[in-house]
């Protein structure tokens, strides 16, 4: 099945879930602009500015898919069977995964051919592969305090610089850093992950 063909057969509370993944993605680069630093440095080439922001906030949704799928693991291995919990989550992050990156790809390549859009979807999705083995080497604490997670912030934070080329600048990947932070904090706290989560759970034990 094509990654674009799974949005249409996901429940609602899952589409509803990746499209406010999304929308929080884009919100974190938006954050993330407002520092003077970053400002300048994509106005240094203005015609690469447009594949910066598009390469920040798919490094912004990949670090988002990879909390969800820590934070659906953790909980389903605490409240069903390792069997169910292996079913569920990969049932979650097949449906979540393949209904975001195309809706992501459609919304940063409009003018694409569905072939082209298709093309980056893998590379997207081989992107979010390397990510999560990345990400899976830090820790996630599972309270708010961000120096649990401190090095899997820092990882992510990394990677916003890089997208901007500015993987060396010390200020930029702090700012990083803050916007990640608080990202987080508005996946666990303000998006609908753990109700959806805990119909997945209720329906597991029906």
């Amino acid at each position: 099945m094509k990654l674009s063909d799974v949005r249409s057969r996901i429940s609602p509370d899952l589409q509803d879930l990746s499209t406010k993944l999304l929308d929080l993605a884009t919100a974190s680069w938006n954050a993330f602009k407002h520092s003077p630093e970053v400002t300048q440095e994509l106005a240094k080439d203005p015609f690469t500015g447009p594949i910066k922001e598009q390469s920040g906030i798919a490094e912004c949704l990949l670090l988002l898919l990879h909390i969800c799928d820590r934070v659906a693991s953790a909980a389903l291995r605490a409240t069903v069977t390792e069997h169910a919990a292996a079913t569920l989550r990969h049932s979650l992050m097949s449906a979540l995964v393949g209904a975001t990156i195309p809706a992501f790809v459609q919304a940063a390549c409009p003018d694409e051919e569905e072939d082209e859009q298709e093309e980056t979807q893998t590379d997207l999705l081989h992107l979010y592969n390397a990510r999560a083995i990345q990400y899976g080497f830090f820790a996630l604490g599972a309270s708010q305090s961000p120096h649990e997670s401190e090095a899997l912030l820092t990882v992510a934070s990394i990677r916003l610089a890089e997208a901007l080329e500015a993987a060396e600048n010390a200020d930029i990947i702090g700012h990083g850093m803050e916007v990640v932070i608080t990202s987080v904090e508005t996946l666990r706290e303000r998006l609908p992950l753990k109700g959806v989560i805990g119909r997945m759970i209720a329906g597991a034990r029906e």
